[in-house]
């Protein structure tokens, strides 16, 4: 027998969503392998000043586990982490937990129709696996010419070193996404000059931020119906700007974002070519926006440069550019994004071998992606992603999560009424649904205005298999109802 009904592979807001669902189904046997010292997920790892969520709190919740204590809009970082901690402790998932458990590899057993995952501290063994890693795996190698030569200090926006001294110091921050946005306008303050390396703008949107006051908090917690309410109009909302305005074949909506949002560069940025530079030349959701009251606004200090020349090489005492001038730097600070859960080099570091030589990086690198319904896929058995190709679900992680929780739950639990040992996603049914997301995202912003956006959303295919292109009821309706018979059962004696 192996150790482990089910193997969940990451302790952050997917794994500890999935051991959720998994308690509230009545399936107790699992464990979560948990590669850090803490859970946590992105909100372990990132403490960078400014760090906190970029849609509304409400929205960024389960709809079973309220938190009516937000403290703004926009919570702040080191409050999702208490959340996440404090759902690990209310619904009793710590006990299944294990840290320092990083997965290796994954084998597959056709004889015994199980998993083989190998830890740093020996095999675990499970007849099902859950890949909760989440969307941003591992930090991206920066890929800078000289960086090692550097003689100050080197800070990444997802391991910050808060005893580096900042202030005073010549700093060069280099990227311009949803991190940089935050950490930005919360250092430039404190540092003698700041240097801000661009290689892509990003829409900014305004962030109607503001503290909660006591006396809602209060309503929250004593009619939770409120909040509830609240949940789903802010859900909806990110919901329409970041998924329907994009994949919905609304080009009037996305135009009309874009004309209102260069109109508000205008407000918050003197400089007309600064401007123009921080503006995007690509269409609104060509790649995720990001909102802020302060990062434009920025660029009108005298002592913060943007800097659009592209990166020639660090030098070992600040970075060349390809025009030939070089900025001096005492502390240069990555921003630089991360490797994807569908980038094969992933998976080329832990491996995941699947029935008949299958390999998932081979898979991602050679075949278009493809998934059933963002969970799994022919030729792995008994294996599901809570984040799969075309899996992004709704404005939220967490419509994520309860969504394909549900799904796995579905699957896991014929397979017990069955008394299957293994379950596997057929072909067709998956290159059938995989065809249809493909259909729905022909003619959307995708198509054909986001040449320059440099997007994460595209993968190596010229795919963009980042977004599920239905909308959030649709995906619950389908976990709810997807045909069973959509995976083949086999049982064998073991």
């Amino acid at each position: 027998m192996p150790d482990a009904e089910v193997a969940i592979i990451g302790a952050g807001l997917s794994g500890i969503g999935m051991g959720i669902a998994l308690r509230r189904a009545g399936i107790t046997d699992f464990v979560i392998l948990e590669r850090a010292s803490d859970i946590g997920g992105t909100w372990r790892d990132n403490t960078y000043p400014g760090i906190g969520v970029d849609v509304p709190a409400q929205a960024y919740q389960f709809s079973y586990a309220l938190n009516p204590s937000w403290s703004r809009v926009f919570a702040p970082g080191h409050e999702v982490k208490a959340y996440v901690d404090g759902l690990a402790d209310r619904y009793g998932i710590r006990e299944h937990i294990r840290l320092g458990a990083e997965v290796l590899r994954r084998d597959w057993d056709e004889e015994r129709h199980q998993w083989r995952l190998a830890t740093p501290s020996g095999e675990v063994t499970a007849r099902f696996v859950v890949s909760a890693i989440g969307v941003f795996v591992d930090p991206k190698d920066a890929g800078i010419p000289g960086i090692g030569d550097f003689a100050g200090d080197v800070l990444s926006s997802s391991r910050w070193d808060h005893e580096a001294p900042l202030r005073g110091r010549r700093v060069a921050v280099i990227g311009t996404g949803a991190s940089a946005v935050q950490l930005v306008p919360e250092i430039a303050p404190q540092v003698a000059h700041l240097d801000v390396y661009q290689r892509t703008p990003i829409w900014i949107a305004p962030k109607p931020d503001a503290r909660t006051p006591a006396a809602l908090r209060r309503l929250y917690r004593r009619a939770p119906r409120v909040q509830q309410a609240v949940r789903r109009a802010s859900t909806r909302g990110a919901e329409f700007l970041l998924i329907d305005s994009v994949v919905g074949h609304r080009p009037a909506v996305t135009r009309t974002l874009e004309r209102l949002l260069t109109a508000w560069y205008r407000t918050q940025v003197r400089d007309p070519d600064v401007r123009r530079r921080l503006t995007p030349d690509y269409g609104f959701g060509c790649k995720r926006p990001s909102v802020s009251n302060t990062y434009l606004k920025t660029f009108n200090r005298p002592d913060v440069t943007l800097v659009t020349d592209p990166i020639e090489t660090v030098t070992k005492a600040g970075i060349r550019t390809g025009d030939g001038t070089e900025r001096p730097a005492d502390v240069i600070v990555l921003a630089t994004g991360f490797r994807l859960s569908t980038d094969p080099e992933v998976f080329r570091r832990t491996p995941v071998r699947g029935r008949g030589g299958f390999d998932l990086a081979d898979r991602y690198a050679t075949d278009r992606l493809a998934s059933y319904e963002g969970v799994s896929l022919p030729g792995l058995p008994n294996h599901f992603m809570m984040f799969g190709p075309y899996g992004w679900v709704g404005g939220t992680w967490h419509q994520l999560v309860e969504t394909t929780a549900a799904h796995v739950v579905r699957v896991l639990t014929e397979a017990r009424r069955r008394g299957a040992t293994c379950v596997e996603v057929r072909a067709e049914p998956t290159e059938r649904w995989t065809a249809g997301m493909r259909r729905r995202l022909a003619g959307s912003v995708f198509t054909g205005r986001c040449a320059t956006a440099n997007s994460y959303y595209f993968d190596h295919h010229g795919d963009v298999p980042y977004l599920r292109p239905t909308s959030s009821a649709q995906a619950r309706e389908a976990a709810a109802t997807f045909p069973l018979d959509d995976y083949t059962y086999e049982t064998r004696p073991i």
